[in-house]
C-alpha cells in the first residue's frame, strides 16, 4: 500500500512536467515556423542547371569567322562584352488541355546587369536528339547561345515533343501548343532571373525571332501575347525569317509542284495532327505505299529531317494520293484537312511591336510569297512601315538564308533595345 502511494506521489508531477514540455515544444516550433515564412513556390519553372559557358573570346573568334560575307557580324563581335552561361530548364506547360512538363535551354550573360530577354524559335526538326536541350552545340543553337553576350537573356524552347516532353509526337504547326509552349517558357525565365544565385536581372523589354517553322511560331506567339499577356510580356521587336504564315495557301503550293524538295512537310502534319488527336483519317487517304506504312517509323524521333526526306519521294504524283493532288483546292473528302491548316495559320492584326519579316529570295522550300502575302495583309490593315517591313534576302535559299537572317536580326535589336 505504501508503495503504491509513493507511485501516485512521484507519477502525477512527472505527468504534468511532461505536458508542460511537450507544450512547449509545440509552440516553439509554431513560432519558429510563423517568423521564417517560405517562399512561395515557382508557378512555372520547374528545375534549371548550368550546362554549358562559352568565353568572351570563343564568341568573338566564332562570330569573327563570318565578318568577311556579312558585315553585322563584326559589329556583333565587336559587341560581345560578356562570357555566357547556358542553363538548361524545365517548366510547366500545356499539351491537349492538360499539364506537361516542357524544357527549354537559357543563355546568361555572366556579368551582372539588366538585360532584355530574346526569345528565339527554331525551325523544322524531326529528331528528338535534335533539340536545343539535346542538342546544345549545335552550329546554329550555338550561334543563338553566342548572341547572349551582346547583352540578350536568350530562350529557346524545344517545343512539346522534344526534350523533357519527348515521350509525345511534336504537334507539328499546331499553333495553340506552340505558342503556349514559348509564353510559358518565357514566364519560367522570368522566374529564373528571380532566384538569388542568378547574377543577370531582366530589364523589362522582350524580343521574339523564329526561322522557317520558327518564323510562324514566333508571329503566332507575338500575336497571342499582344492579345493576352502585353503587359506581362511587352515586346519590343519581332524578327520571322521564312515562315508559313499561311498553311492553306502553303500546301496549295506545294501540290501544284510536280517535284517538292522538303516531302516531310504535309506528312508530318498530318501524321502528327492524327495522333493529336485533331482529325482520325488513315494514312492511307493521303498517300501511296510504301510510304503510307513508312510514315510511322520515319517520325518515331529516331531520324533526321535529311533522313526522313530521303525515305520519302520529292515526286509528288508518286508520294501523295492522286485525288490529294486533283481535289484538295476544294474536294469534300479534304475539308477537314483544309480546316486545320486554316485553324493553325496566322493572320494579320493591329500589332503593338514592330515586326521585319525577311525571306530569301531562291527559297524553294517556303516560297517568298509566304513573307510577301502576310506583309501585304499587314498594310491592307492600315499598318504603316515604321510598324512591319518585308526584307527580301537576294540570291539566297532556305538553308542559306538563316545565318544572314539571324546576324541582321541581333543587328536591328541591338539598335533598337534600351
Amino acid at each position: 500500500m505504501e508503495s503504491m502511494n509513493k507511485q501516485k506521489k512521484y507519477s502525477f508531477p512527472l505527468y504534468f512536467l511532461l505536458i508542460i514540455l511537450i507544450a512547449g515544444l509545440s509552440l516553439s516550433q509554431g513560432c519558429k515556423k510563423d517568423s521564417a515564412p517560405q517562399e512561395p513556390a515557382n508557378e512555372v519553372l520547374v528545375s534549371y542547371q548550368k550546362i554549358l559557358t562559352h568565353t568572351v573570346e570563343t564568341i568573338k573568334q566564332q562570330i569573327g569567322t563570318w565578318q568577311n560575307m556579312y558585315p553585322e557580324a563584326a559589329l556583333i563581335a565587336n559587341n560581345t562584352t560578356s562570357a555566357v552561361d547556358v542553363y538548361k530548364i524545365t517548366y510547366k506547360s500545356t499539351y491537349k488541355g492538360a499539364s506537361v512538363l516542357a524544357s527549354g535551354l537559357v543563355c546568361l550573360p555572366q556579368s551582372q546587369g539588366t538585360y532584355p530577354i530574346l526569345s528565339f524559335q527554331n525551325g523544322t526538326n524531326t529528331l528528338k536528339a535534335g533539340c536545343p536541350t539535346e542538342n546544345p552545340t549545335e552550329y546554329y543553337f550555338s550561334l543563338m547561345e553566342y548572341m547572349a553576350g551582346n547583352g540578350y537573356i536568350i530562350t529557346l524552347p524545344d517545343y512539346i515533343g522534344f526534350g523533357a516532353s519527348a515521350q509525345y509526337l511534336h504537334p507539328y504547326y499546331d499553333a495553340e501548343t506552340t505558342y503556349r509552349a514559348v509564353i510559358d517558357m518565357i514566364k519560367a525565365c522570368h522566374e529564373l532571373l528571380s532566384e538569388k544565385n542568378i547574377q543577370a536581372k531582366f530589364s523589362g523589354e522582350h524580343f521574339l525571332m523564329g526561322y522557317s517553322q520558327g518564323g510562324w511560331a514566333t508571329l503566332s506567339g507575338l500575336k497571342n501575347i499582344e492579345t493576352n499577356y502585353k503587359t506581362e510580356i511587352p515586346v519590343t521587336a519581332t524578327s520571322c525569317g521564312a515562315g508559313a504564315y499561311d498553311m492553306l495557301a502553303m500546301s496549295t503550293y506545294v501540290l501544284q509542284q510536280e517535284v517538292f524538295p522538303g516531302p516531310l512537310y504535309l506528312p508530318y502534319f498530318i501524321y502528327s495532327q492524327q495522333l493529336f488527336g485533331s482529325h482520325s483519317d488513315p494514312l492511307s487517304k493521303y498517300f501511296n505505299e510504301p510510304y503510307t506504312s513508312r510514315i510511322p517509323e520515319l517520325f518515331n524521333g529516331s531520324y533526321s529531317n535529311l533522313e526522313v526526306d530521303a525515305q520519302l519521294n520529292d515526286t509528288l504524283a508518286l508520294l501523295l494520293k492522286s485525288n490529294m493532288i486533283s481535289d484538295f483546292s476544294n474536294g469534300a473528302d479534304f475539308e477537314q484537312l483544309r480546316s486545320l491548316l486554316v485553324k493553325n495559320s496566322v493572320t494579320a492584326w493591329l500589332p503593338e511591336s514592330k515586326i521585319n519579316f525577311y525571306h530569301g529570295s531562291a527559297d524553294l522550300k517556303v516560297p517568298p510569297i509566304q513573307s510577301q502575302l502576310i506583309y501585304t495583309s499587314f498594310q491592307n490593315l492600315g499598318v504603316g512601315q515604321d510598324k512591319v517591313q518585308f526584307i527580301s534576302l537576294p540570291g539566297t535559299d532556305h538553308e542559306f538564308s538563316l545565318l544572314p537572317w539571324g546576324l541582321k536580326t541581333i543587328a536591328w535589336f541591338n539598335e533598337l533595345k534600351k
